[in-house]
């Protein structure tokens, strides 16, 4: 017998094993979306209601400039620049910080340098050693923390604000990279201000992974028709069942109840994820219709709020802004050393750039 057919053989028998390896497995793992569907039929969704009669809440939106993740870059020095805006063009926090020092370090600067961040953090009944990462994923994970430290913090700038408003978070209002006694006293205080000033609070992500464990039963079912907005809310046990283990949340770990929505109409307006605050819970519906308002039409993302979109180009940092960091930065670095200077401007003549942006 000739070679190819010896590969042609071994191949086929090799792809008959993986079917039988795959129907064994997938005769296991079927009931799985049996029960999942079962369980579903029984809560189902609702369409979202109509607007009541009178003005609804101003939609407020915060965001932190591109994941925190654009970099002054020199090799070896590295210096993360975080702005935080939202969509009325407010910026709250516009900060430099370095990525070299050791977490307790970079704690320590942080804090040291930014009076208003002592100011929060006494509000907060903190001092800054609550800050430092309590296990490993948070001290790998330091300079995003900062970022969402001051997400959080213009959020409750605006939560003590006078109201009423429709808050809106870029993300659930939730948080694996706090530290637990940080979180808590946001909430704390975020959930006094949303009474005192009769705010609403929500935060809205564009993926979960609770959605993608129920986007099977949604379109199995037609959970969700694309002729309109509905939503459904989604008890615990369902957000624990999908949740990988480092992230099923604790009662300390979030302060909202999980939606599924469509804000919107067409096969192009998503199923997000959104969290409505404890506090303001009773007013959920009215709270998705305001979403569902907010993203009627929106572009260039369907489905998803126009606040939260302003806020992203309010908080991003644009091309001038770019070339005037690096410019300060160069000249910054003249007063330390003119030679390495002079080098590090003939590098950027000769074209390489030393602002890197998210996914570069």
């Amino acid at each position: 017998m000739r070679s190819a057919d010896l590969n042609d053989t071994a191949a086929g028998d090799r792809y008959e094993g993986w079917r039988r390896a795959l129907r064994v497995a997938l005769n296991q793992e079927w009931p799985q979306l049996a029960r999942l569907r079962r369980r579903w039929r029984r809560l189902d969704s609702r369409p979202i209601p109509p607007r009541a009669a009178g003005p609804a809440p101003a939609v407020v939106a915060t965001v932190a400039a591109d994941g925190g993740e654009n970099r002054l870059i020199l090799d070896p020095m590295r210096i993360q620049v975080v702005r935080v805006a939202d969509s009325e063009g407010v910026v709250y926090f516009e900060e430099c910080i370095p990525h070299s020092l050791e977490a307790p370090d970079v704690l320590r600067f942080f804090f040291q340098s930014n009076a208003r961040v002592q100011r929060l953090v006494a509000y907060l009944d903190l001092t800054w050693k609550d800050l430092l990462p309590q296990n490993e994923y948070q001290t790998a994970h330091l300079l995003a923390m900062l970022r969402e430290f001051l997400e959080w913090a213009a959020i409750l700038r605006l939560a003590c604000g006078r109201g009423p408003r429709l808050i809106l978070r870029d993300g659930l209002l939730r948080s694996v990279l706090l530290p637990t006694p940080v979180f808590e006293a946001f909430r704390r205080r975020l959930e006094e201000a949303v009474r005192k000033n009769r705010h609403r609070l929500a935060g809205v992500a564009k993926r979960s992974s609770v959605i993608g464990y129920l986007s099977m039963a949604f379109a199995l079912e037609e959970s969700f028709p694309k002729s309109e907005p509905r939503y459904a809310r989604i008890p615990p046990d369902v957000e624990r069942a999908a949740g990988p283990a480092a992230y099923r949340w604790g009662a300390e770990r979030a302060m909202g109840e999980l939606y599924a929505a469509r804000l919107d109409v067409g096969a192009e307006s998503p199923i997000l994820p959104v969290d409505i605050a404890a506090v303001c819970a009773a007013e959920a519906p009215a709270i998705l219709r305001q979403l569902a308002d907010d993203a009627r039409g929106s572009f260039p993302r369907r489905g998803y709020p126009m606040a939260l979109m302003l806020a992203h180009e309010r908080a991003c940092l644009s091309r001038i802004e770019t070339e005037a960091l690096q410019a300060i930065f160069l000249e910054e670095m003249a007063r330390l050393d003119e030679d390495a200077t002079a080098a590090a401007r003939d590098a950027l003549i000769e074209g390489r750039e030393f602002w890197e942006e998210a996914g570069e």
